[in-house]
């Protein structure tokens, strides 16, 4: 999926290192070196992979015009796996051994004659990948703006990997990836305040099947003691309480920014007790099943969002511990003369996007790492055994377009 129309989705990462100001020849160059070509001579590796120029699978072509928008550079990562089909290799066995079996007096295959087919397979297994019959391409989307030295990919956690080795070795930068406890680190260490996240533990806001003083484990993330990344359920969940009490509002600054979970919430349990939990409906915080779910020790992993702000209007989900985004529906830009303005539009607006994100995650810091915390976790706990308004207005957003 591509940045320059429709829905986007991505992970974000940190470009680490001397990081180019404009993208010149030189880069474009390197991307070509770098540039995935199958293998044609020769039985190829189970897996390939490399730079592509992003327009289709086939493309290798890497120029200012296809590429470079303003100060950001739009390519793609080729991956190819070569893989005969398990269900394939059983069959050339067994047509293989039927046929030796044949012509045997006893009418079965010998240990010897089984090492013979094997090989026969073998060779033919190998003549299918030389001929690419079972070659598979997946072609994933990469935006680099230069400027904030962020990386966005539409990378699943296989190709993530990958990712980073080939940009590590076709630019000699590193990439890391984003989550809820990195970027938690990178805006509070500005302020003097990293200490404060790296000190934190988790937040208890429901008793656990062990009582009063057992803390939640979240046992779906790292157990490695530097690892905050449940802080993306807490701000999640901080952020459905924010928007609950004030009609759908959270205050950010001098700003108030509209926020609306919609389409889909998934939660599971903090104390690896309860289970999991998926709702799909308009306004599942509403439901109460959502609330049963949260008075249960289950925090939200997962949501549907709307938010608006400025005039702008942004409907994705999100996903708590990375931050991962999916289905980015960014807003309409009027009258573009050129598909290229139109791109250049639409990076500006992504950068917008992640701007207001981490304003709004910057905002649940302030308070986590503050120390009105207890205050904050107690009201959250009130409105969890109870007081929540499930009945409170909706939210009016504007009509994107």
């Amino acid at each position: 999926m591509a940045f320059d129309s429709g829905a986007v989705s991505f992970r974000r990462f940190v470009v680490i290192g001397k990081s180019p100001s404009m993208i010149e020849q030189a880069q474009l160059d390197v991307l070509s070196e770098n540039a995935l070509r199958p293998t044609e001579a020769g039985v190829p590796e189970e897996v390939e992979y490399g730079w592509n120029g992003g327009r289709h699978i086939l493309d290798r072509e890497f120029s200012f015009d296809t590429n470079v928008y303003a100060d950001a550079l739009h390519i793609g990562m080729r991956i190819d796996t070569n893989r005969v089909p398990p269900e394939v290799k059983q069959a050339y066995l067994a047509v293989e051994e039927q046929a030796v079996a044949a012509g045997n007096p006893s009418g079965f295959i010998s240990k010897g004659q089984k090492r013979d087919v094997r090989d026969v397979v073998r060779r033919k297994m190998d003549d299918d990948l030389r001929s690419g019959q079972y070659r598979r391409s997946k072609l994933f989307a990469v935006l680099w703006d230069l400027p904030s030295a962020t990386l966005y990919a539409a990378v699943n956690p296989a190709a993530e990997e990958k990712l980073r080795e080939l940009f590590e070795r076709t630019f000699g930068l590193e990439l890391a990836p984003v989550s809820a406890g990195t970027l938690a680190a990178r805006l509070l260490e500005p302020r003097g305040r990293r200490r404060d996240i790296e000190d934190a533990r988790p937040t208890r806001f429901v008793f656990g099947p062990e009582g009063e003083q057992q803390s939640p484990d979240y046992p779906w993330t790292s157990k490695l003691a530097e690892t905050k990344d449940y802080l993306g359920n807490e701000f999640m969940l901080w952020l459905w309480h924010e928007a609950d009490r004030h009609d759908g509002y959270v205050k950010i600054g001098e700003d108030e920014i509209a926020v609306m979970f919609d389409r889909s919430l998934d939660l599971d349990c903090a104390y690896g007790a309860t289970g999991k939990t998926s709702l799909k409906s308009t306004g599942p915080t509403k439901m109460p099943e959502a609330a049963e779910a949260l008075r249960t020790g289950k925090l939200p992993r997962k949501c549907g969002l709307t938010i608006e702000s400025g005039g702008a209007q942004y409907t994705f989900s999100l996903a708590a511990e990375s931050l991962a985004v999916s289905g980015l529906k960014l807003p309409d830009v009027p009258e573009a003369e050129t598909p290229r303005v139109l791109f250049e539009e639409r990076i500006g607006q992504l950068r917008e996007f992640g701007r207001l994100l981490d304003r709004i995650y910057d905002q649940f810091l302030q308070q986590r790492a503050g120390a009105g915390w207890e205050g904050v976790t107690l009201g959250i706990r009130k409105w969890i055994t109870g007081s929540r308004r499930v009945n409170s207005r909706p939210l009016e957003l504007a009509t994107a377009g």
